[in-house]
């Protein structure tokens, strides 16, 4: 027998799940690990004061003036992010690939036939990659001392909000499990409620503190993430006596991200769980993220003497117009009988993110090597929600969270380029810190070579990020955390024409 119950909510109804996501997505989209071009890649990213590649544009746009002829360039990727997890003594791996454009632009020098003052002047347009994350994660085990129902009801036993089914003050998962069976109010008991894998203790029937999960459950997890932000540049720069070189971009961005995500548990001997009658349960969260943003950049380089280069640069906040579309899906069987729910929706809000500024420091030996370093800095607490009408007391607490949660961060980029005749071979390194106190850092270690002709060009780069670890919860209350261990490289190759 099959019962299923179709619930249609719009976000208005149900917020809970909106406000928590849109604060990941505050930290998600506000932070930036450039792609761009093989040869920035394969250097690190370390770019401020050398220009010349079309990366800069969205970094230094000043970089654009060192360009000597027009030029065009496109970059396909390869990514590739491998995650191992431990839940439960159980090992887990996944891997996920993806391919892609991580740069396509085009530049147009233009020489003043000048000997001093504005010598030249030059136009970019194209797009560059500022995020790609994909990842993959799954997890299982079996466990007699947790499930999501206990969860769900210690948690609502804690708050004591949910006397109904349809408070506004439940989470739509928790409004979910009371509508599938899965969770239930104690009469006589203000404040309890008693999921479908637990029992009280017979001999102790009115001590809240004694109840117990009466069996074993099956569990085993799975999420699948994809997007990436990406940003057209239009870009505009001058080179002064080939000492100063300045230069200004209108960036605008495109945001795509999708998660999918889906818990089941099963009891492993339904007579453990014959007082409840409870047999499992799936739980399925799509969220689909889409939007554009705008912000502006300025940036100059000079070459105060020799082959040293000093850039610096400041960019505007994002001005991000996002949508989240989404659904949550609860289906339980409990005597035979399945019970299915939804709730769907969408959100529409802003997210502002903060300053970015740079500076860099290069040096170059002559046409055989160069060596660069840049640092940036971003202060994450400056992050703002709101709205789809720009009013930030919509998101309150999330932005408080923020605040709380964030730092400003220093990020640092390191690169090197050693040439025999035509061929460059490179190496860089690139830490960008996290936004919030105590979670991983991102680190880049990458090598690349290239050959420069006289019309044409082609950079390889191979780029990876090891050991970066974390905690995972499978569902809040479980007192079982998974520990991952994420590794992303990347492959990509540029190809550039000169006219």
């Amino acid at each position: 027998m099959k019962k299923n119950i179709y619930i249609l909510f719009m976000s208005l109804c149900s917020t809970s799940f909106a406000v928590a996501q849109t604060y990941e997505d505050a930290l998600r989209f506000s932070q930036n690990i450039y792609e761009g071009t093989a040869r920035f890649q394969g250097m690190g990213g370390a770019f401020t004061a050398l220009g010349g590649d079309f990366t800069t544009l969205s970094i230094n746009p000043a970089g654009v003036a060192v360009f000597r002829s027009s030029e065009f360039s496109i970059t396909p990727e390869l990514v590739f992010s491998s995650t191992s997890g431990k839940y439960l003594n159980n090992q887990t791996s996944e891997l996920k690939t993806r391919t892609g454009i991580a740069n396509a632009g085009w530049v147009s020098a233009f020489d003043t036939h000048n000997t001093s003052g504005l010598v030249g002047f030059n136009f970019g347009i194209g797009f560059n990659k500022l995020q790609n994350n994909p990842q993959r994660f799954s997890a299982n085990g079996r466990t007699g001392t947790t499930s999501l129902p206990r969860a769900l009801a210690m948690g609502l036993s804690i708050d004591g909000v949910l006397h109904d089914a349809f408070d506004n003050d439940a989470t739509n998962t928790e409004w979910l499990a009371m509508k599938t069976g899965l969770i239930h109010y104690v009469e006589n008991r203000d404040g309890a409620y008693i999921g479908a894998t637990e029992n009280f203790d017979a001999n102790t029937p009115d001590d809240l503190d004694k109840i117990f999960q009466t069996g074993d459950v099956d569990q085993s997890y799975y999420s699948d993430q994809s997007g990436h932000v990406g940003e057209y540049v239009f870009n505009f720069g001058m080179n002064i006596s080939h000492r100063f070189y300045f230069g200004m971009t209108f960036g605008l961005q495109s945001v795509t991200n999708n998660f999918h995500e889906e818990y089941d548990e099963q009891a492993v001997n339904h007579a453990d769980f014959n007082a409840t009658g409870y047999r499992g349960l799936n739980h399925e969260t799509n969220i689909s993220t889409s939007g554009v943003g705008y912000n502006s950049k300025f940036g100059v380089i000079v070459r105060p003497v020799g082959g040293l280069r000093v850039g610096a640069y400041i960019h505007t906040p994002t001005w991000m117009f996002l949508r989240n579309t989404w659904n949550e899906r609860m289906a339980s069987n409990i005597k035979g009988v399945e019970y299915s729910e939804l709730i769907e929706g969408h959100d529409d809000y802003r997210i502002t993110t903060p300053v970015k500024w740079g500076a860099g420091i290069a040096y170059t030996f002559g046409t055989v090597a160069l060596l660069s370093v840049d640092y940036e800095g971003v202060n994450f607490a400056r992050t703002r929600i709101s709205n789809e009408k720009g009013v930030t007391n919509s998101y309150r607490k999330d932005n408080e969270r923020l605040q709380e949660d964030c730092r400003t961060t220093a990020n640092i980029r390191i690169g090197g380029e050693y040439k025999i005749n035509d061929i460059a071979i490179r190496a860089g390194y690139a830490w960008y810190q996290n936004a919030r106190e105590g979670f991983a850092d991102t680190q880049i270690g990458s090598v690349g070579f290239g050959y420069r002709g006289r019309f044409i060009s082609v950079d390889a780069a191979y780029s990876f990020a090891p050991g970066l670890k974390e905690n995972y919860i499978l569902y809040k209350g479980n007192p079982d955390t998974t520990s991952l261990d994420i590794f992303t490289s990347k492959f990509m190759v540029t190809l550039g024409f000169r006219f």
